[in-house]
């Protein structure tokens, strides 16, 4: 039964703290189900998570007693069915109420089918079609593909009045994340930044480097409706990616366009030793080795664990022979690896670090990371650690080499204002370039990356004949 399934995953998601891609593979009823049925497990599970707090805002409506004095297995079960109502079109209304009546009495016996029938009842009541536009504010719900719900009745704050309230609500996004998007993107860039966590991922690969044409006659010969974006391409009507023509060869591989334009940014070429710091899960790392070539490097490294596991077997499946594992806490320099050259501390051409991040450019992706963007305490506990990888990467750059930051975040406390503390520290390093880029519904993530250039006669260097 796809609810029940769903239902178990949210429950480990809520109580367990465990992200749903996890809850899904550690659940063997997932693993027996048919992919039909464990899709739309999956599409309820991330509905939920990606469009809860608009869920509880109509659900609310309905509701005697508030959200927070709900039993949580309850309410689990109303916004399974409430998702159905608002955003799936190909499930009638009175399946999705009757299978959560189900739902409900298979996992609480305690007498609450008739509230969870009469509740989804009164919110499928609520709806008065879909349309094109987005009409009165205060009454329609953004879809995530270009269309909106329209309600009878008003639910949500006048946006003439409380613009981030209205927001928040009918995007799903923490009010606090909301007014960080208003203050550094305006009204446009916050809108767009909304739209994009809510539309469905693309699916998006990147062909190695060399075997562009080979992949887009394969998927053309083979009817795989595919356009570009960046140096990926955008593939549409796909279900399983390992499907599709040439995955088996390893001539392309899953990236989103602004994660691979962030690896590609201080220009990887022939010959180069570069290291990636904060390597996994391995997509930027297979980037710099096919760019490096043969007679170049990459030292990947990332924290022991199951990351750097997933990376180690990442490179051993597509057979990239010029890139060594390390396995190291990145924020002690001293735990770096030394590159190339064992007796020199500036060994590495170019030190690329992605580093860990508040994740807001992805959230139509990590659905989880809303629920950590209810105030400042996810910015201010990385703050940290970012500055210390920052710094100990900056202690392998060899004079005249590159030093890259990338983050998957499009705030500016991660991005330029991080930036420019550390330049401001180090007057060895210079800025060369930097892009931020804000996501794009159905297309690409967000993200952002800054490429620095150290000295060629940087602070401490011997100039020549002294």
């Amino acid at each position: 039964m796809p609810r029940k399934l769903a239902y178990d995953v949210l429950t480990l998601v809520e109580e367990g703290d465990m992200l749903a891609r996890d809850a899904f593979a550690g659940l063997p009823s997932a693993q027996r189900m048919p992919p039909r049925d464990r899709g739309l497990a999956q599409e309820l599970v991330q509905g939920v998570l990606r469009r809860g707090a608009t869920l509880d805002v109509i659900l609310a409506l309905r509701l005697k007693r508030g959200i927070d004095q709900q039993d949580a297995r309850v309410l689990r079960v109303l916004r399974i069915g409430a998702y159905q109502l608002l955003f799936l079109d190909r499930i009638p209304a009175a399946a999705a109420v009757s299978s959560a009546v189900d739902l409900i009495r298979t996992v609480r016996r305690e007498g609450t089918a008739p509230l969870v029938n009469a509740v989804l009842r009164a919110v499928g009541g609520l709806v008065a079609g879909v349309q094109p536009d987005e009409g009165a504010p205060r009454r329609s719900i953004p879809r995530g593909d270009g269309t909106y719900v329209r309600l009878t009745e008003d639910a949500f704050a006048d946006p003439a009045a409380d613009l981030a309230g209205s927001l928040a609500a009918r995007y799903s996004v923490p009010r606090f994340a909301v007014e960080r998007f208003l203050a550094q993107h305006g009204a446009d860039g916050a809108r767009s930044i909304l739209e994009a966590s809510i539309a469905r991922p693309p699916v998006s690969v990147r062909p190695r480097l060399g075997r562009e044409a080979d992949v887009a006659a394969a998927f053309t010969a083979a009817g795989v409706a595919f356009e570009p974006e960046g140096v990926c391409l955008l593939v549409r009507g796909v279900g399983d990616v390992r499907k599709l023509p040439l995955w088996d060869a390893g001539a392309f591989v899953i990236q989103d366009a602004t994660a691979a334009d962030a690896a590609l940014a201080f220009a990887p070429a022939d010959g180069l030793h570069v290291l990636d710091v904060c390597a996994a899960p391995g997509g930027k790392t297979l980037a710099l080795s096919e760019a490096v070539g043969p007679t170049g490097s990459v030292v990947a490294v990332d924290i022991p664990g199951t990351r750097l596991l997933q990376l180690m077997e990442t490179l051993a499946l597509r057979g990239m022979g010029n890139v060594e594992v390390y396995g190291a806490d990145a924020t002690d320099a001293a735990a770096l690896p030394r590159g190339p050259n064992p007796e020199s501390a500036d060994a590495f051409d170019a030190v690329l670090v992605d580093a860990p991040c508040s994740n807001t450019g992805v959230l139509a992706k990590r659905v989880e990371v809303r629920g950590r963007l209810t105030d400042g305490s996810a910015l201010a506990s990385l703050a940290g650690v970012q500055e210390r990888l920052l710094e100990a990467a900056a202690t392998r750059v060899k004079p005249g080499g590159r030093l890259a930051w990338s983050t998957c975040s499009i705030d500016d406390q991660e991005n330029g204002t991080r930036v420019r503390a550390f330049l401001a520290a180090h007057p060895e390093f210079a800025l060369v370039s930097e892009r931020l880029t804000l996501p794009v519904p159905g297309r690409r993530d967000g993200g952002y990356v800054a490429v620095m250039r150290r000295s060629v006669l940087a602070t401490g260097d011997v100039r020549p004949g002294t």
